[in-house]
C-alpha cells in the first residue's frame, strides 16, 4: 500500500512540474515579444567606462610596496 501511495505522490509531483514548466514558458514567451529593442550609447557617453578611466588614474600613484 505504502508503494502505491509513493508512485501517486511522485506521478501527481511531475504532472505539476509539467504543468508549470508549461505555463512559465509561456510566459516567458510572452514578455519576449512585448520588449523593446536595446538602446545603444556610444562609448563616448558611456557612465561605466567614464568610471573605470576616471579610476585608472589612482592606480598609477599607488604605493605598491
Amino acid at each position: 500500500m505504502e508503494d502505491l501511495t509513493l508512485a501517486l505522490i511522485t506521478l501527481t509531483s511531475f504532472v505539476l512540474l509539467f504543468v508549470v514548466a508549461i505555463f512559465a514558458d509561456r510566459a516567458g514567451m510572452e514578455t519576449s515579444e512585448t520588449t523593446a529593442e536595446p538602446v545603444l550609447v556610444p562609448v563616448d557617453e558611456s557612465p561605466v567606462l567614464a568610471r573605470s578611466v576616471s579610476g585608472t588614474s589612482h592606480i598609477d600613484t599607488a604605493d605598491v610596496a
